[in-house]
Order: C-alpha cells, then structure tokens, then sequence
C-alpha cells in the first residue's frame, strides 16, 4: 500500500498505527536511493511528497526551512533569486530535501564546501512510533543539546522520517567553471594533487580512468583553466552499480592509480576521501571492500540491483551496539527501512 501523509500529524499517526500492527515501511522521497542496503519488501511504502512547503526563508540570515518532501530544484530555485545557493546538494532531478539529507548524498562540490551534514542546522523527525521530535537551531548561537541533525544524516531513513529541515546557505559564486584533461593514468593523478597544492581551495578535483575534471569557483579573473586543462562540463557518474569507497584522503592517490592499473571505472574525489567505482557483479563488491580495506577503508553499495546487494555493507560497523540502541529508542518495533540499517542481519528478500 502506498502511504501518502499530507502533513506531519497524518504522517505520525501512520507511524503509530504502522508501529501498533507490526507493518514494514519503505520511505521514499524522490526513490533515488531505494536501491541502497540490503533488498527487503514492505508492507507499505510512505512517500514524502506531501511534506512540500516552504517553511521560511531568511535571506539575510542565510537559512532556508522546509518540510522534507521539497525537492532540491525547488530550494536552488528559491535561494537562486537572492543569489544564494546550496552548493554541498547533488544536482539530481527529483531528489528531495529528506531523501539527500536522510542518504547523505552530497554533490562533488564537497572539497570546498564541506559534507552536507554541515548545511543542516535544525532538524524535524517523526519517529518510527509517531513522536514528533526537533534538534538543531536555525542559528548557529542557538543549537543546544545531542546534535540530532547529525545523528539522522545518513541514517537512510532507520531512525525516522525527516519532517522538517533548516538548511544554511551561500552566496552564489561570481563564476564557476569545470575543466578537464585526458592523459595518461599516473600524469592525471599527479596532475590533481598539483592542483590541490597549487590552488587555493578548489571546489572539486576528480579523477577517472585517464581523465581529470576540477570545478573552480570565485572571482571571474580568478577561474580560468589550470595549466594543461580545457573547459568542460561536470562528469557524470559511474553508475549504475556503485560502489562508494571512503579511504584517509592521503591514501586516494594510490587507491586511484590501482583502479586505473585494474581498467575499473571509477571517480576519485581527490582531498576527500570518497572514489565511486562502478561494478557489475557480486565479486566486484567483493574486491572492492578488500581493495578498501587495503586502505584503512570501508565500502558499501550505493546503487545496485538485488545480487549487487547481498552483501551492501561489510563488516558490522564498530559501535554497532551503540547503533542498535539509538535505533531501539528511535524505533522500537524496527518497522523504518530494515534492509537499510548497517548495524542488522541481512534482510531476506
């Protein structure tokens, strides 16, 4: 059954009488990461679309407030016409507020703006019981107490649906420009580290196999292409099975050039520590993870069909009882996304 709340009081009351009688929920904003965790079947699906006003916005405070069934475009839309942006956002059409808070979904532009979790100032949450509970502030000075927006960005919808966010802002940029350069595999993983050594705070440096992308923002005299580099456009994805590694930054470099040696198609965001490989197969994720590992680092499936997903998250985190408590308190019965929770069992399909 498809549940479509209309309001936060019909939504909680969904997730009480769901809660009551035991049944699986499915949230689902824009659908852009249903295919993330283990495969799992609902009893019913709760779409957010409902949830879609603008709350408030603050164009001198910088802050924007809405429910979590507005869609991005809408936000860049509004914030555009006073020359502000949301720049840690994917550019995804369809994605919501809730659904790339809930995924921790961030766009490339995360070398020089931050993770998204650092945009969200105030958060709204009904719990998979039907509480209604707020943390956060919509100011900095005014955030008291367990730092609850952080907690729910990224928990992929296993602690509660996302009501209502307070999102900070910035300045749309004078200019902004994507470059590119294809070359020989080593020359563009060296060619990227010059650029993060070289430039101050680039907005993203990508590489792929044999190519490398840079977004540069500031002033127009200021973005102009690097040495070797020719204007472009922003690169698309891998996908669409996605694995997402995450390695200490200094480690990247060498993940990228065994990548490349492997003939894998991938995106190293080079500075930050993310590399989205694409894979076709369960031993792709398999030697994915081990590849990982070889790099302090962990990798989960991000976009997958069901056989990519037997296995989408690895090894039990640390702090999985830690994980299993809050979840507890959060949801008791555990109806919220099942399949979605990395500290559980797998899920059956």
């Amino acid at each position: 059954m498809d549940l479509r709340p209309s309001g936060r009081d019909e939504l909680a009351a969904m997730l009480r009488a769901a809660t009551a009688d035991g049944r699986v929920l499915d949230i689902r904003g824009g659908g852009l990461h249903s295919r993330r965790g283990w495969p799992f079947t609902p009893d019913d699906v709760l779409h957010t679309a409902g949830l879609g006003r603008v709350v408030d916005y603050e164009p001198d405070d910088m802050t924007i407030t809405v429910e979590g069934g507005v869609t991005v475009g809408e936000v860049l839309r509004l914030a555009g016409e006073r020359g502000q942006g949301w720049p840690q956002a994917p550019s995804e059409p369809g994605a919501t507020v809730g659904g790339v808070l809930a995924a921790a979904a961030g766009g490339r532009r995360r070398l020089r703006f931050g993770p998204i979790r650092d945009s969200l100032l105030e958060v709204v949450v009904a719990t998979g019981d039907g509480r209604i509970v707020k943390g956060g502030g919509r100011t900095v000075k005014s955030v008291t107490g367990y730092d609850l927006p952080r907690l729910l960005t990224g928990s992929l919808g296993t602690l509660g649906v996302i009501v209502q966010a307070t999102l900070r802002l910035w300045p749309l940029p004078m200019a902004e420009q994507w470059f590119s350069a294809r070359g020989e595999p080593a020359d563009m993983i060296d060619m990227a580290q010059g650029l993060l050594a070289q430039l101050h705070r680039p907005t993203a440096v990508i590489v792929g196999p044999g190519s490398l992308h840079a977004c540069i923002t500031g002033v127009p005299d200021d973005v102009v292409p690097p040495a070797g580099m020719v204007d472009a456009t922003e690169p698309s994805g891998p996908g669409p099975g996605v694995v997402e590694i995450g390695v200490p930054p200094a480690a990247l470099p060498a993940l990228a050039r065994r990548l490349s040696d492997d003939g894998r198609v991938f995106e190293a965001w080079m500075g930050t520590g993310i590399c989205r490989v694409a894979v076709s197969a369960p031993e792709d994720v398999r030697a994915m993870r081990d590849l990982a590992m070889l790099h302090d680092g962990h990798a989960q499936v991000i976009d997958g069909d069901d056989a990519l997903r037997a296995d989408p998250f690895g090894p039990v985190p640390a702090g999985a009882d830690i994980m299993r408590r809050i979840r507890a308190s959060f949801d008791p019965a555990g109806i919220l996304c099942p399949g979605r929770f990395a500290a559980a069992e797998p899920v059956p399909a």
